[in-house]
């Protein structure tokens, strides 16, 4: 385990300083975009020309009103380029703490009916391409968030742009602390000496000094090395389960699973009080994961960003072949292969791990260190890393959307306070982006005392939440008649019901 621990610290030290180089690139790019802007404004040019030079730049400049105006350089092979990058980038948010850990260790549990969950998550493609994105896509460009069209959708009442924005933000965040202890699960699980939560605080303290700047990011090569690592591990594990188990042959393996009803791959019955039926799954899975396609504001952010409406269609879905991958290995490793090689020495009830999350780790760590000695910790690392920079950008995104999208319409009603004051409003948005931090770690300390596996956890938040916010946007395109009382009445009466019946 020594090799793993020592690949492991090497490998976070050269993502961390890869990491760092790449920020603060990005922090000088928009310092040398900013004084470009403001010289721009105080020329006094013809606006021909000053597209061209805009579009030498490739920046964004703001209008006489104050509104963000986008111009492109005239370069289709940069245009490209870009997009090519974003769709790349997108694909590879799959490599993610929360699957790795959520996914092996619930379908350990309950078998590979959880395959019947792909099915729901294909559906749910279908629906943002085809009823979001067309018209999600055609909005005024002024609209910057989805809680933006919701308020302007009815009557530009802010009250509406307020609940939907702290909704989903209240999903963001919740999502975002499962990044931090699936990152946590991954370290204890490698370094057991290192209780969970001081996993989660040392992840979490190395987060909030990223979110305070914006949030780290990453290249998009380091992105494709570290989702290439993942894939490679996980492949490596499943050849290794079924052709050097220490006490099954390899036809021995499949009778095992399939005697304890491992290998049943979709559940058939009408169970609705059962989560993993095919039926609930094509049902209740599609709506929530449209919602996250194409309503979650940093999937909306990403396609409304994109020029040409085919390009932007296309990258909704860009990942689904990436998603179907994952979650297939993922759910064979732990609904089948994981289940055998654990057979008659279940981890969680010798003691070998503190929580039911590793058991998908502790395999993929037993299995390789046998093997493949430090590949573990370079596959930890790579998941650890980019999960850190989800999380750190995230917290990011969330303390800037509660501030633009709830405090500041709110508190512009009675003050004009922060439109002058552009320093003060800075550093208000970096405390807020602190204190969700802060607290985003607490809430992940508390994770270890439930039973809940990551995916569970996951999904039932998606479904909480997310399930009526996409009803709040069907209602709102394809009812002209229903008003801002109603839709809120039903959004809120929906909400309640889907939280009182959440399974804990």
């Amino acid at each position: 385990m020594y090799w793993e621990q020592i690949a492991f610290c090497v490998c976070v030290i050269g993502f961390i300083m890869l990491s760092s180089v790449k920020t603060i690139d990005k922090h000088r790019f928009n310092l040398r975009k900013k004084k470009v802007i403001q010289s721009l404004l105080k020329k006094s040019m013809s606006r021909e020309d000053l597209i061209k030079q805009i579009a030498v730049s490739g920046i964004v400049v703001k209008a006489e009103d104050n509104t963000e105006v986008k111009i492109e350089p005239f370069d289709g092979k940069a245009h490209f380029s870009k997009y090519l990058k974003v769709v790349i980038n997108y694909c590879m948010t799959f490599n993610s703490a929360i699957l790795v850990v959520g996914s092996i260790a619930e379908s350990y549990f309950l078998g590979v009916r959880i395959m019947g969950n792909i099915i729901g998550i294909s559906i749910g493609y279908i629906y943002a391409a085809l009823i979001v994105h067309p018209l999600m896509y055609g909005l005024e460009s002024d609209i910057k968030t989805p809680y933006q069209y919701f308020e302007r959708r009815f009557n530009n009442k802010k009250y509406v742009r307020a609940i939907t924005a702290f909704a989903a933000m209240l999903f963001y965040f919740f999502f975002l602390t499962l990044y931090l202890w699936g990152c946590a699960v991954l370290l204890s699980t490698l370094i057991p000496q290192i209780p969970f939560w001081v996993s989660v605080i040392l992840i979490g303290a190395y987060s909030i000094i990223g979110s305070t700047i914006g949030g780290f990011t990453q290249s998009t090569k380091t992105n494709v090395v570290q989702f290439c690592v993942l894939i490679a591990g996980l492949i490596i594990a499943l050849v290794l389960t079924v052709t050097r188990h220490k006490i099954f042959e390899q036809s021995e393996i499949w009778q095992i699973a399939e005697q304890n009803n491992r290998t049943i791959f979709f559940d058939t019955s009408a169970d609705f009080t059962t989560r993993y039926t095919i039926l609930n799954q094509t049902l209740s899975i599609p709506l929530p994961w449209a919602y996250i396609h194409s309503l979650f504001l940093p999937n909306f952010i990403r396609y409304r960003n994109i020029p040409g409406k085919k390009r932007s269609q296309f990258l909704v879905i860009s990942n689904f072949p990436f998603m179907a991958i994952i979650n297939s290995f993922l759910f064979i490793s732990g609904g089948v292969l994981c289940f055998v090689y654990f057979y008659g020495c279940d981890p969680a009830s010798s003691g070998k791990i503190a929580n039911r999350n590793q058991l998908g780790t502790y395999w993929i760590l037993d299995i390789l260190s046998e093997h493949v000695p430090s590949y573990t910790g370079i596959m930890f690392a790579s998941i650890i890393a980019y999960s850190v920079v989800q999380h750190s950008l995230g917290i990011a995104l969330c303390g800037q959307t509660i501030f633009g999208e709830i405090i500041k319409p709110i508190l512009s009603e009675f003050t004009n306070f922060f439109d002058k004051n552009e320093k003060l409003v800075n550093q208000f948005k970096t405390i807020l982006t602190i204190i969700l931090g802060i607290m985003s770690t607490g809430l992940a300390i508390s994770f270890q005392y439930l039973r809940n596996t990551l995916l569970s956890l996951l999904l039932i938040s998606n479904n909480t939440i997310n399930a009526p916010l996409f009803g709040l946007y069907f209602i709102s395109a394809f009812n002209p008649y229903v008003n801002h009382v109603g839709a809120m009445l039903a959004f809120l009466s929906n909400l309640g019901i889907k939280a009182s019946i959440a399974p804990t």
